[in-house]
């Protein structure tokens, strides 16, 4: 790497300044992977659990998804739906999920 290269990264990295939550979120890697795999539709954790297994050949347990629902549930990312059923909830992103989700996302590319 060219030192302008260095220059223009050390830049770009300091224009660049991530929030308390979106630091909160790349500091779990696990945490992260869910996160960015959330769907803006309303979802239920079972069925994104098994996808994410499929999909990123990840070992992801009922709970330790449930337990990560629960995270960013109390962040105010997500919000359950029908909050009474204790045992089908769904789940649905809130504006502030989404806007942190793209700015996980421009974090995780710089």
């Amino acid at each position: 790497m060219s030192i302008s290269h260095l220059y223009s990264f050390v830049y770009l990295k300091s224009m660049y300044k991530p929030n308390k939550d979106t630091i909160w979120l790349l500091r779990g890697s696990q945490r992260k992977l869910v996160f960015l795999n959330l769907p803006k539709d309303a979802f239920m954790p079972n069925k994104l659990r098994k996808e994410l297994n499929d999909k990123l050949k990840s070992s992801l347990s009922l709970r330790e998804m449930s337990r990560h629902l629960r995270d960013f549930e109390d962040k105010g990312f997500l919000i359950c739906i029908n909050q009474k059923d204790p045992y089908n909830k769904i789940y649905s992103m809130t504006s502030k999920g989404i806007k942190a989700q793209q700015e996980l996302r421009k974090a995780k590319n710089i």
